[in-house]
């Protein structure tokens, strides 16, 4: 069977299943570089906190927090990524056969574009209040005993709307992410593997050049994607306990405290984060798509 036959046989649930199974294994590989984002993103970092380079930080938080500490948070983010990419994947490929019929069909830019912003937006909606939970507990001294303790009291102190106050800052960074992302990645792909065969070394390549220029890109929105959800202590104290609320609060708070160059706090961390992240997940996905299209077409 030739590879375009089977990306042609490669059915919705095939696609939400390898993206499931992309998900457990990309964010149980990543996390604690993920870690390391967020604490090296904050504004007011305490002075156990400050650090210089991300293997320095991992190093650091092991030898004086314990190794366990890395992956601190994980349980409701890794639980949440499950049916978040399956949603992200399968939600893309669909929106790629409907494109398809039109006027643009899938190589064209503007239709790959669409069709990442949109899949990444069905991602956000499910994943954004474990984003949420997963930062408050990723920030040094976080104050929480678990990912439940936590969870119980953001929606005790401050209702169930700040599990999606970053939501529409979310959306800002993740629209333009993922629009960016896919059309590098297919891109790369019509490039180094026009047959669209499962070839591990391409996908790596280009998930890895996809994910770590729509990365760097979006990084000063990222910065305060990070601010709203964890609301830090020492930043609400110097703005008289005033919770940071909305997208604009976030972007005037975060020059005011930082200038310019605090857009570009985390950014070599996100960017680390991202090259293998998306490196893994497209070999991972395609790997598992093309596994199951097989399987069904026996």
């Amino acid at each position: 069977m030739e590879p375009h036959d089977i990306q042609d046989l490669s059915t919705l649930k095939d696609q939400a299943m390898a993206g499931a199974l992309t998900g457990l294994v990309e964010y149980s590989l990543m996390y604690p570089i993920d870690l390391m984002k967020t604490r090296m993103q904050t504004l007011r970092p305490y002075s156990k906190a400050n650090y210089r380079s991300v293997f320095g930080g991992l190093l650091k938080i092991k030898l004086e927090e314990g190794g366990l500490r890395l992956f601190r948070g994980m349980v409701l983010p890794l639980v949440a990524s499950i049916p978040a990419h399956a949603i992200y994947y399968s939600s893309y490929e669909k929106m790629k056969r409907i494109l398809s019929r039109t006027e643009f069909g899938t190589q064209n830019p503007i239709a790959q574009a669409t069709a990442g912003a949109i899949a990444i937006t069905n991602h956000n909606i499910v994943m954004n209040p474990a984003d949420v939970v997963k930062q408050r507990m990723q920030v040094y001294g976080s104050p929480y005993r678990s990912s439940v303790h936590c969870l119980k009291t953001i929606l005790h102190k401050e209702g169930a709307k700040a599990l999606y106050r970053s939501l529409p800052t979310q959306m800002a960074i993740d629209a333009p992410y993922g629009a960016l992302h896919f059309v590098i990645y297919e891109t790369c792909q019509n490039i180094l593997n026009q047959s669209r065969a499962f070839d591990p070394m391409s996908h790596i390549l280009c998930g890895a050049l996809a994910g770590g220029c729509a990365a760097a890109a979006t990084t000063p929105l990222d910065v305060c994607r990070t601010l709203l959800n964890t609301q830090e202590g020492a930043v609400l104290g110097e703005t008289s306990g005033t919770k940071i609320r909305g997208l604009p609060h976030a972007l005037v708070t975060v020059y005011k405290m930082n200038g310019i160059w605090g857009f570009t706090r985390g950014m070599k961390a996100r960017v680390m984060h991202n090259v293998p992240s998306t490196a893994i997940c497209w070999c991972v996905y395609e790997f598992f798509k093309h596994y199951f299209s097989e399987k069904d077409a026996k």
